[in-house]
């Protein structure tokens, strides 16, 4: 009879935890957007960072310093990083749906993640101080690539490991 309820409460636990794919891409997708909408200056990123370091106004210059000369790397390095984690989520959500990921599962999930950045990139063009550019699609797609290439290669080994 223990043994009953505890198989009920393992697959009530694997239940459970099914839902967190499809709820973290959930998330994952309105983070993207959220930071679409937000704008922050360097003098306000600045001063938010002193305020929350306490650090004094020398240091804070030599941040400026190092951000000015970072801040390229740092900024769409960030671009490319996201759009390399929403691929991957997008296709850990349809190996959720389907149960399984093919070579076309995955060509899907980078589209829509190259549509969705491009989206993204034009919904910045109405956000004030924001600017959507090409640069940034561009970017983004190379994250997409990254990380669908990365899933092609291996989902190809594990079919070519299968029929071996």
């Amino acid at each position: 009879m223990q043994t009953d309820s505890h198989d009920e409460s393992l697959r009530q636990s694997s239940e459970n935890r099914r839902w967190r794919f499809p709820i973290i891409l959930s998330a994952w997708l309105m983070l993207i957007f959220g930071t679409s909408c937000t704008v922050i200056r360097p003098l306000e990123f600045f001063e938010l960072l002193q305020n929350l370091t306490g650090a004094d106004r020398a240091s804070m210059e030599r941040f400026g310093v190092f951000w000015g000369i970072s801040w390229f790397a740092i900024v769409k390095g960030w671009h490319f990083t996201e759009f390399a984690i929403l691929t991957f989520l997008c296709v850990g959500v349809i190996k959720w749906w389907r149960g399984f990921v093919d070579s076309w599962s995955i060509l899907g999930a980078m589209i829509f993640c190259v549509a969705f950045a491009a989206s993204d990139e034009w919904h910045q063009s109405f956000v004030p101080d924001r600017f959507g550019t090409i640069q940034d699609v561009l970017i983004d797609c190379l994250g997409v690539c990254a990380a669908g290439s990365l899933m092609l290669v291996r989902q190809k080994k594990c079919t070519y490991d299968h029929r071996v």
